[in-house]
């Protein structure tokens, strides 16, 4: 049977979609799954949103996403005071996760939506010397806000940090996950929301690896400042996490 390039390209495709849905189907039901026994029981208990479930399946990072949902619970039971924040949201992957554990608390969401500033490449070391403002531009406010869904409590602020800040000068936070990549911004991140984060209230600030040096130093620097001890996190890329002293 003679067949035309049109047909083996047809063929080809499919073949690769069967393929593609029984390493997902057998992944599904005899893959290994880190999940806690805290998570579990809770997902026995009815206590974790459809969502959320959906949202656990697909986020490759297990250790992050769960120390995610362990500081938000933590947060409600011992009923710390305080909004969520987020600097660096990119496409809102992580902002959807967080809102998703708890749609309750106003969430702030800060970002150019527009790639880096050349004035915050300038000193990068590192991964980050390699960027350039195009890099993590390929994202829309608009798309940001549809991808994330949720409710009313999502507020997002396009433009430069801390620039845009200035309207929650006065307010108290409980959750504040910094994911900005470069020295300047993660610097200017602490600096803003260290001093208003509720007692009880965790700091969380990704990429803090070798490959962004920059991310090191800002956090190396800052504890340097405060009273508190880091505590470094074995998720895919690395997260420093404060717990403000009560």
């Amino acid at each position: 049977m003679n067949l035309t390039v049109f047909q083996v390209i047809n063929y080809s495709l499919i073949i690769t979609a069967l393929v593609m849905l029984i390493y997902y189907m057998w992944d599904l039901f005899f893959g290994q799954n880190y999940q806690p026994v805290s998570w579990m029981h809770a997902v026995k208990q009815g206590q974790v949103s459809r969502v959320l479930k959906m949202l656990e399946r697909h986020y490759p990072d297990k250790v992050r996403f769960f120390n995610w949902w362990f500081q938000v619970r933590r947060l409600n039971d011992e009923q710390i005071p305080g909004v969520f924040a987020e600097l660096g949201v990119y496409k809102g992957e992580s902002a959807r996760i967080l809102h998703a554990m708890d749609p309750l608390r106003i969430f702030h969401l800060f970002d150019t939506f527009d790639g880096f500033t050349a004035i915050d490449l300038k000193e990068e070391r590192g991964e980050a010397a390699t960027y350039t403002p195009d890099n993590f531009s390929d994202t829309d406010i608009s798309r940001v806000v549809h991808y994330i869904g949720g409710n009313e409590n999502i507020k997002l602020y396009p433009g430069y940090f801390p620039e845009t800040a200035s309207i929650v000068s006065d307010v108290r936070f409980a959750l504040v996950n910094i994911d900005a990549d470069l020295y300047r911004p993660t610097r200017a991140g602490l600096e803003f929301f260290y001093p208003r984060l509720s007692p009880g209230g965790v700091l969380l600030v990704h990429d803090y690896n070798p490959k962004w040096e920059g991310v090191i130093t800002a956090v190396n620097d800052f504890m340097k400042t405060i009273p508190e001890s880091l505590v470094i996190l074995p998720d895919m890329y690395g997260t420093a996490m404060i717990i403000r002293n009560k």
